[in-house]
């Protein structure tokens, strides 16, 4: 009986074959998928350095709109009446970093108020030609009569299509209209 035993123990054979096969499909399944993973990484490096460069592009925009947003300088007119005396108007213009400044308006001859009213203006402008200088005007109001208010939207594109650093604020009452 001994030898039937033996004879069992030296009959066995393990086949490894599938076995390796296996596992070398299975380094490969590996490999391939860190080849792939590699490859999805270097993709999203390269989409994170994109959008870090876009970021930093449109942080020095808004910088550069920031700074020139403060050095805004801003002139805003009013004009207005008494609804008792319609000949007596006057022009008050604020002007950003002075006081209010005040022109009579008085009768139909207006000629010398308005062409002091417009040396102001220039001699601001031109003092500030190195800023933006927005105007604005108090349009679609009760309290200014329609030919001032032409007479002032008259010197602003005169002075926009003089200066190159002068824009004029429109209200939202004509686009409100239309």
């Amino acid at each position: 009986m001994r030898k039937n035993g033996s004879r069992l123990r030296n009959d066995i054979l393990i086949d490894l074959t599938s076995m390796l096969d296996v596992i070398f499909i299975i380094l490969l399944v590996l490999v391939c998928g860190q080849t792939t993973i590699s490859d999805d990484l270097d993709e999203a490096r390269t989409q994170a350095e994109y959008a870090k460069t876009q970021a930093e592009a449109e942080k020095q925009l808004y910088e550069e709109q920031q700074e020139a947003f403060t050095n805004v300088w801003a002139v805003s007119v009013v004009v207005s009446y008494d609804e008792n005396e319609i000949t007596k108007r006057q022009i008050r213009l604020l002007k950003q970093g002075e006081e209010i400044q005040s022109i009579d308006l008085i009768g139909n001859n207006i000629t010398e108020s308005v062409n002091n009213f417009r040396e102001i203006l220039v001699d601001y402008i031109e003092q500030n030609q190195d800023k933006p200088i927005i105007l604005s005007v108090n349009e679609n109001d009760d309290h200014i009569l329609y030919r001032d208010e032409v007479m002032v939207n008259g010197i602003f594109d005169e002075l926009v299509q003089t200066y190159g650093n002068v824009y004029i604020v429109k209200s939202n009452a004509d686009e409100e209209e239309k």
